[in-house]
């Protein structure tokens, strides 16, 4: 248990993560079947020439995410929690926008 906290010292770290991985799976699968294309022009850039290699990508930059916040929180813990809770906001109402937006 101590190393989940440690891990993820704030329930709002761990929604924003996990709001990432969403993200980066629905957009792995629906752009491999046609479904979507990507509007962040510099993911765009990576997913045009290999799904993998935008998976990779997406990756690498939710873990360095993860990993400067959750450092970061052992100096400054409620400022981590309230980036992650406002980040967690804006990534779901940009989704929302853009899926409504496109349909």
């Amino acid at each position: 248990m101590e190393r989940i906290r440690q891990a993820f010292p704030t329930r709002a770290l761990m929604l924003f993560l996990a709001i990432g991985i969403i993200d980066l799976i629905s957009t792995a699968v629906l752009y491999s079947k046609g479904m979507i294309t990507e509007v962040n022009p510099l993911m765009r850039f990576f997913i045009d020439r290999s799904d993998w290699l935008f998976v990779l990508v997406k990756a690498l930059t939710l873990a360095a995410g993860w990993y400067a916040l959750q450092r970061y929180a052992r100096q400054n813990l409620d400022f981590v929690r309230k980036a992650c809770t406002y980040a967690s906001l804006a990534y779901v109402a940009i989704w929302v926008v853009l899926f409504v937006g496109h349909s």
